[in-house]
This record gives C-alpha cells, sequence and structure tokens, in this order.
C-alpha cells in the first residue's frame, strides 16, 4: 500500500455492472453512503460512542477523507485509500459494525405493537416498575447488545447494499473490502442484502423508563411528536400507539406545560441511544 495507511474497496458484479459499468446513481448513492459511516465509525471512536444527529466538525472531516482511484474491471471495482493514521482504526471499527450485522440475521423479535402491549400488561400487573431515567444506562444492559455506533454505521452500509435488493440491479452481487489493521472482504447477494436489511432495521423496546420534559410538537395524522427531555435538553422522537394515546398527550402540548410519562426507549439493532433515542408512549404520570 506503499503511501496509503488503509483501504476500503467496493466492487459491484452481475446485471447492475453491465460492460464493466455502473448506473451513476448508484454510484453515488454507495459512495456518499460509505463515507458516511467512516464519518460515524470516526465520531464513535473519537467520543467513545457516537449518538443520534452526532455532527462532524472541520477539523473531523480531515481525519476521514479517501482518495478515490481510478475504477477498476471484473464487474466495476472502486477503491479509496487514505494517509491519514487514524483511518485503520476507523477502517475496522466499520468491518466491525458490518460482521455484527451478519451474525445479527439469526436473531428474531416480535413486532412492535405486541412489544407495546406487553409492556403496558406488565407495568399494570406489577410484574415490571418503570426506572428513572438516571438509572436507563445501568439497568437496560442485558437488554443492550451492541453500542450505539454499530447501528448507525450499518444503518449507512444497508444503503449500499440497497442497490442490489431492487429488481432494477436484476441478479447483481457487491463486495465491500475493508483494509485496515486487519483485512475483510464482505460478498453480498441480493439474498444477503435483505437479511442484512432486516437485523439493521429490526426493533425492540427497552424497560419503562419515566421521563419529564416538554412536548414540543404533535403530529396526530402519524402518531408522532417531539419530546425535550428536561434531563437532558435534547429532542427524541416520541411514538403514539392509538388515539387514545394522542388524547392523553394533547392537553400538554402547549410550550409553557411539562409532561410526566412512561415511555419505552427504542432498541435498534440491538443498540440503544438513551438521550436522543426514539421513545415510544406507554402511559402518562399525573
Amino acid at each position: 500500500m506503499n503511501r496509503y495507511t488503509s483501504r476500503v474497496s467496493i466492487h459491484f458484479d452481475g446485471d447492475i455492472a453491465e460492460n464493466h459499468q455502473v448506473p451513476m446513481r448508484v454510484l453515488g448513492k454507495s459512495i456518499s453512503s460509505i463515507q458516511t459511516a467512516l464519518d460515524r465509525a470516526y465520531l464513535d471512536i473519537k467520543h467513545e460512542g457516537v449518538w443520534k444527529h452526532a455532527r462532524m466538525s472541520q477539523e473531523d472531516y480531515l481525519v476521514t477523507d479517501f482518495l478515490v482511484q481510478a475504477p477498476k474491471k471484473g464487474g466495476y471495482v472502486l477503491e479509496f485509500f487514505s494517509r491519514v493514521k487514524e483511518s485503520t482504526r476507523i477502517v475496522d471499527r466499520v468491518s466491525s459494525a458490518i460482521d455484527q450485522a451478519i451474525k445479527a440475521t439469526r436473531e428474531k423479535y416480535d413486532a412492535i405493537t405486541d412489544q407495546i402491549e406487553k409492556r403496558k400488561l406488565q407495568i399494570s400487573q406489577k410484574v415490571i416498575e418503570p426506572i428513572k431515567f438516571k438509572d436507563i444506562q445501568r439497568k437496560t444492559n442485558d437488554q443492550v447488545i451492541r453500542d450505539y455506533g454499530d447501528r448507525s454505521i450499518a444503518k449507512e452500509i444497508d444503503q449500499v447494499l440497497s442497490t442490489i435488493r431492487s429488481d432494477y440491479a436484476g441478479a447483481s452481487t457487491v463486495a465491500l473490502g475493508m483494509y485496515g489493521a486487519t483485512s475483510h472482504i464482505f460478498d453480498f447477494d441480493k439474498s444477503k442484502s435483505k437479511k442484512f436489511h432486516g437485523a439493521v432495521s429490526r426493533r425492540s423496546l427497552s424497560l419503562p423508563v419515566i421521563y419529564f420534559g416538554k412536548l414540543e410538537a404533535l403530529d396526530t395524522k402519524n402518531f408522532v411528536g417531539k419530546f425535550v427531555n428536561s434531563e437532558t435538553g435534547r429532542t427524541s422522537i416520541l411514538h403514539l400507539h392509538t388515539e387514545k394515546d394522542i388524547m392523553k398527550v394533547y392537553p400538554y402540548l402547549p410550550p409553557d406545560k411539562m409532561i410526566r410519562f412512561i415511555g419505552c426507549p427504542l432498541i435498534e439493532f440491538g443498540s440503544l441511544e438513551p438521550y436522543s433515542g426514539d421513545i415510544y408512549f406507554v402511559d402518562l404520570l399525573v
């Protein structure tokens, strides 16, 4: 690799790479998503845990810059090199997230709607007690099996793989090469891409938590609101299950009113973002 510290490659083959060419929309989406995956990996390393809506600074961009090489034949192959020392850890972090998603394709979960009803029943029967927000990290550890960074990175890789999931792509494959301190090549066809998407998109509910703050907005048509947590100052999407739930929270919509409720933080791909992650409403506390 000479002057370069690490390398990333993407290799399209099959119908999508006819005559060693790929559509512009496929290439553009893939490059953009790989770059964002690298960015998220860097932020995860830098802050020892990335969070939802975390942003890159101008200095951060210099660390995650990878240089695009000339395309190669063999389907369609594109490589990206970095001279930056930190890039080795960044590429390895992306590899780890991809590996986690592949392993997660064997996991099973109940539908969210069923989980909400289960949580409501457990609370009413006093099988479980809602926990305080300050205890969320400590008391949900057994449910959280991955870092949020894994989900954040894998979500971007899933966007790359979406290019071969559609009927438009025909019988196509994509191979992602990650060459940091260790080297990995991840091969995907349409079937593996769909399984990867299912794993990354899988959602479950954490233990019920007591929240206090302000309801900033409410979309009654789509059953979602924006909740500002008074303990963190951060905003989360609040999901409501029924019209009855809408009626319960609606009186608290004015900005000068505070709301106290039981909600379940969303666990996505086995990871939890407790401060800005989505919350599913369970019941009002008065």
